[in-house]
């Protein structure tokens, strides 16, 4: 039991380093933004290689952003795709219970070691 003890406050403690900030400094790193002037089109699918889709900069050098509506995903899959895919899936967690269930039976005593 203090073994199990030791090892999951090592686990826990050694994890602590990963909400930790980085060692690298954000302001070393060089901005590669370029400045063009973009004009409207109507296709979306027209990209300036180079350029950021949703940002520019005025005349004034100011940058200006704006949201990009994501396009719209129409569910195409039928109830009956839906019920088999459900029907899978629980026939699934059933068949993992029933494995975990039977390994978990017979697994040896520890008060016989």
């Amino acid at each position: 039991m203090v073994r199990s003890v030791a090892i999951l406050l090592i686990a826990v403690f050694s994890s602590v380093n990963a909400f930790a900030p980085s060692k690298t400094s954000f302001i070393t790193q060089k901005s590669t933004t370029t400045t063009t002037s973009l004009a409207m089109a109507d296709d979306e699918t027209t990209t300036i290689p180079g350029i950021e889709r949703g940002v520019s900069v005025d005349q004034d050098g100011k940058s200006n952003v704006w949201a990009i509506e994501p396009k719209m995903e129409l569910d195409t899959t039928s109830n009956e795709d839906k019920t088999s895919s459900a029907l899978i899936a629980v026939g699934g967690l059933a068949a993992f219970g029933v494995v975990a269930a039977g390994i978990l039976t017979n697994l040896p005593d520890p008060t016989q070691f």
